[in-house]
């Protein structure tokens, strides 16, 4: 089992950005200790939001340390100030990163109906797919809030892997996968705990009956 790790931006807080979301703008600093850590223990790399830092920062930094991460994209942000562009969004695909939907406008799924969940993830997988003319079968929960009808639409509608907001690591072929958010200030000894905590068995067991109670049998299906 590995530690997937869930980033927002890199860098002082830019303009576009809400006061609330000043936790989840991390120092570079921060972000060349995640690639060197990643260099030598293994881990899974997101990004969420679809900020310009994904572009600028994070994409010739993986590409120069040889590492992949998926990004996720609200597709209604696509091309609007502090956000990538389409095409951004073709340049990482085709140096190898996964692109994948944070939704269309960002909603918190749990509060719309079933039909509007779809309208909104479907949509932005249309124009992402047309962006990058490649599937996007992922997908990010906004703001991490869901619930069991929530992962049902998304399991109804084809999504192949669903990243969370859950924390703790968990195995390769895991369809819901947690994901532990990194903010600011963190320090290098409390992102290695990340990378490197095993949960002990009983641990392990409370952690997956957290997620069972909260998403049902899709916890424990495999992609």
């Amino acid at each position: 089992m590995n530690a997937c790790l869930m980033l927002h931006g890199i860098g002082p807080l830019p303009p576009h950005a809400g006061a609330d979301e000043a936790p989840y703008w991390v120092r570079r600093e921060t972000f060349d200790t995640i690639i060197e850590l990643m260099r030598t223990i293994p881990a899974r790399l997101t990004f969420d939001d679809g900020n310009t830092t994904d572009v600028t920062v994070a994409f010739p930094a993986l590409v120069k340390a040889g590492l992949k991460a998926s990004f996720f994209i609200p597709s209604a942000r696509i091309g609007t100030p502090g956000y990538v562009n389409e095409e951004d969004i073709r340049f990482m695909h085709e140096g190898g990163m996964e692109i994948g939907s944070h939704g269309c406008a960002h909603l918190d799924w749990t509060k719309i109906n079933d039909a509007e969940i779809a309208h909104d993830v479907m949509q932005s997988v249309e124009r992402l797919s047309t962006i990058i003319k490649a599937p996007v079968r992922s997908v990010a929960i906004p703001y991490g809030y869901c619930d069991r009808r929530v992962l049902a639409m998304l399991r109804k509608l084809g999504m192949s892997r669903v990243y969370s907001s859950f924390r703790g690591p968990d195995s390769e072929n895991t369809w819901l996968v947690r994901r532990d958010c990194i903010k600011q200030p963190m320090s290098r000894e409390e992102i290695l705990r990340i990378f490197t905590h095993k949960p002990a068995a009983a641990e392990a067991a409370l952690n997956l009956l957290r997620v069972w109670r909260r998403a049902g049998n899709a916890a424990l299906w495999a992609a």
